[in-house]
């Protein structure tokens, strides 16, 4: 007789803060003061009242963006679902959930990716990812 085992894996992402983001390592994530590497994650509502900056040291905003699931996150006015983005001084953009829509919604859910100083459309530009995922209990 054959025993089978049922296994069970759970996956913790684990994003690593970074004490300070030094102008040397060029495009960076920052979030509540700590800066992130890129690829970290974020759960939805710790970017509700906080949001989550991208930044370019030394450089200009030509254009830049950031492009999620959805497509090209508006900044400055626009929204796509309830994600937004505002433009910060220098080469920042900072992008947050907008707190009268609620949670993210599941369509907004996933990868985002910050470019920097010009959108992502150019081959030159500087990209992060980050990824925003819905932390909303059901």
């Amino acid at each position: 007789m054959a025993l089978s085992v049922p296994v069970v894996v759970f996956l913790l992402s684990v994003s690593e803060v970074i004490s300070q983001c030094p102008p040397s390592s060029g495009i960076y994530l920052r979030h509540n003061g700590n800066c992130y590497t890129n690829g970290s994650y974020f759960p939805d509502n710790i970017i509700r009242p906080t949001p989550l900056e991208c930044g370019l040291p030394g450089a200009t905003l030509n254009g830049g963006q950031w492009v999620g699931p959805d497509g090209i996150v508006p900044c400055d006015g626009g929204n796509i679902q309830n994600v937004q983005c505002t433009t910060g001084s220098g080469a920042m953009l900072s992008v947050h959930i907008n707190p009268d829509n609620g949670f993210l919604q599941p369509p907004g859910d996933g990868w985002y990716k910050c470019c920097l100083p010009t959108d992502c459309s150019d081959p030159n530009t500087n990209i992060m990812f980050a990824n925003i995922f819905s932390k909303r209990i059901l």
